[in-house]
């Protein structure tokens, strides 16, 4: 799929109608039509005309500039360039003698935001597109951003821009600041920048369009800086436990790269408990050598997406202040997004707004939460999956990749964290791999984990490696040993006894660890503020399923900000340390916190000596046949404390009128959890 809607030379261009042009951009656009921004992503048949529009004015008033006399040296047009990789589509690229002119077209220019949208631009090209680092780095060409407002007239146009070289800026093939016109300066504008381009080097439009993705060793530096010292809580150093994540790491980075290094396709299964290190491992891959310059972290955990790249903001701009690496504060923008961009949120690729296999600008992917891969027929951000996720991006990987060259997926699966029934389990990885002929490097452990039929042992497949460390058992979290979960475990399958047992070994560790039950939020919350010591996090967390919380004053329906929740201090309302807002399984798979406590509710209760699972429907509950993800879901939140750990259970509605909420039906929950082991706090 090219990477432009629309390329040629000026002079095509401007033989060209309008119409023409519009209607081949149209076209390119109803092929991609999933691959809009989110501001055209309306409703296809409502936004296309308003899209025809847009393309019209700006194509209208791109003609009639470059066909001044003036401005031969303009040899290029390329428009709405598809930078995948970058999640973004720039408007127009002018290539001309010594020049990438960037160019964003808007009805009106509001100010700063549109500015800072077209800098971006321009930088994400200096940072990630190949030819133009190249071409900028001999000192061949200079990327002049431009505003243009087609709609009405600029009072006071900026047709003269601070040209690079001068202000310090990291950059310095870039210029201060974009120019800023309206269609009628918009011919003078380009003939400014031409009159002030450093060569009469040009860009091979060709080679421009067709160039491969390739971050510059800036933004790797920065990215591998900021990885060694950032704070995203769910990452930080560990005990003991940490050199098994080490050996698994070392194991995977030698098969992956004699594998690549032999031109062969391959699939790695890594397994874990939860807390066990799995995203560590995964980061780890891909943020150093010598994976990292050719390798992104994939996850279709949203959330987690979202903590790590604000979290490495935060990092990278409270670096910036004492000039960090050399970059200027004026910087901190561009810079901290862009430091990133190995962080890539699954539904991306399924979107096509990631290439991966084109000029083989990624040979190693790392998948996170390969357990919650989604099955064929899917609703993705709207488009319905063709076949399941597994096999779309093996294939995406494989796609117009360079004859002979290997490439790599390493999925890490966590153990029974399914959440919805759209999800399958990971041997769908091994089956992809298993139909296009490539190799899989799995554990015995790891097969022992999916249990699944119909997939060979790896001792039995001559396709396969056998991993010996590919598993991670010891957790990371909670009592920085595998008790927790495997209390947990015991719980949801319904073995008090044992749950007992084990809560018993915990009480005895040196530690003196125990789960603590309480019937009172008030007394919960306070409970979680005396634990926890000054800098440490803590929240509430409560199933997606648990509706009638809402009695309590707690709903779970309503998603605030995790990175807020996950990294905001003391004192903000925003904060997990506010108790304010309760964040579901969805939203805190793959993190954790100093010290949680689980809100329960009838979503999973006890009934005839066994757990029955519940969503919520119209105005009462409704039993689910399928009690998997409701178990998963709490499985997830019983897992995402490192110390302390609580469980409230309410008492219900003893009034008798909120028949939603029995006390019975609360109290054999709460006699349960304390027959496994909990300690009631008698509230």
């Amino acid at each position: 799929m090219p990477n432009a809607w629309y390329h040629c030379d000026r002079a095509t261009f401007c033989r060209t109608s309008a119409n023409e042009v519009v209607s081949t951009l149209m076209a390119a656009c109803a092929q991609q039509q999933l691959h809009l921004e989110p501001a055209q992503e309306i409703e296809w048949g409502k936004s296309v005309g308003l899209l025809q529009s847009t393309f019209q004015r700006g194509v209208t008033a791109l003609r009639g500039a470059l066909s001044d006399p003036g401005l031969e040296r303009v040899r290029s047009v390329i428009l709405e360039y598809d930078f995948r990789r970058r999640g973004l589509r720039l408007d127009c690229v002018l290539l001309a003698d010594g020049l990438v002119l960037v160019l964003e077209f808007k009805r009106t220019i509001r100010g700063g935001a549109d500015l800072s949208q077209v800098d971006h631009y321009a930088a994400n090209l200096l940072d990630f597109h190949k030819s133009t680092i190249d071409a900028a780095a001999d000192g061949r060409v200079w990327v002049v951003p431009m505003l243009i407002q087609t709609q009405g007239t600029l009072d006071t146009p900026s047709l003269c821009s601070t040209w690079p070289g001068v202000g310090g800026r990291r950059h310095a093939a870039v210029t201060q600041r974009p120019m800023v016109c309206d269609c009628h300066s918009l011919a003078r504008t380009l003939a400014i920048a031409i009159e002030n381009r450093r060569s009469d080097f040009n860009i091979a439009c060709a080679d421009w369009v067709g160039s491969a993705f390739f971050p510059s060793s800036s933004i790797i530096d920065a990215a591998l800086s900021l990885y060694g010292g950032h704070d995203v809580s769910a990452i930080q150093q560990h005990s003991a436990a940490l050199e098994v994540v080490e050996r698994v790491t070392a194991e995977v980075r030698d098969v992956v790269g004699r594998e690549i290094a032999s031109g062969n396709k391959l699939v790695v299964l890594v397994s874990g408990e939860p807390g066990a290190g799995k995203t560590l491992v995964g980061l780890d891959l891909v943020m150093r050598a010598p994976l990292g310059d050719k390798s992104v972290f994939v996850t279709g955990n949203a959330p987690l997406v979202d903590v790590l790249v604000a979290s490495l903001k935060r990092s990278f701009q409270r670096q910036l202040a004492s000039n960090f690496m050399g970059f200027c504060r004026s910087d901190s923008a561009i810079l901290a997004d862009n430091a990133t961009y190995k962080i890539v949120k699954a539904h991306h690729l399924l979107r096509g707004k990631a290439k991966l296999g084109t000029n083989g600008d990624a040979q190693v992917l790392v998948f996170d939460e390969g357990q919650r891969t989604y099955r064929s027929g899917t609703i993705v951000q709207g488009q319905r999956l063709e076949a399941d996720e597994a096999a779309l991006i093996l294939d995406e990987m494989s796609k117009d990749r360079p004859r002979g060259q290997g490439c790599a997926v390493v999925v890490l699966v966590g153990h029974n964290q399914h959440l919805t029934p759209s999800e399958i389990d990971a041997s769908a990885w091994i089956r992809a791999a298993s139909e296009r002929g490539w190799r899989v490097a799995v554990s015995e452990q790891t097969m022992n984990v999916l249990d699944r039929p119909g997939i060979p042992s790896a001792s039995d497949a001559p396709a396969y490696i056998d991993l010996k460390y590919g598993h991670l058992e010891q957790s990371l979290r909670y009592y920085r040993n595998a008790k927790a979960a495997e209390w947990v475990d015991r719980v949801l399958a319904n073995r008090s006894t044992d749950a007992r047992q084990i809560a018993l070994e915990m009480s005895q560790d040196d530690r003196g660890d125990r789960i603590h039950l309480f019937r009172d939020l008030h007394k919960t919350k306070a409970f979680l503020r005396a634990q926890c010591s000054s800098g440490e996090r803590y929240g509430l967390v409560g199933s997606g399923y648990a509706r009638r919380l809402a009695a309590e004053g707690l709903f779970v329906e309503i998603k605030p900000s995790i990175a807020h929740w996950m990294l905001e201090p003391d004192g903000d309302f925003r904060s997990s340390n506010s108790l304010e807002y309760i964040q579901n399984q969805y939203q805190v798979q793959g993190l954790e916190l100093d010290g949680v406590a689980v809100c329960w509710d009838l979503d999973l209760r006890r009934d005839a000596g066994d757990w029955k699972c519940y969503k919520w429907h119209g105005a009462d509950w409704q039993l689910l046949r399928d009690s998997a993800t409701v178990k998963n879901g709490y499985r997830v939140l019983l897992t995402r404390a490192r110390r302390v750990m609580a469980i409230f259970v309410p008492r219900g509605d003893h009034s008798g009128q909120d028949g939603t909420r029995p006390p019975s039906r609360y109290d054999e929950i709460a006699e349960f959890l304390i027959a496994c082991g909990s300690v009631d706090e008698g509230c």
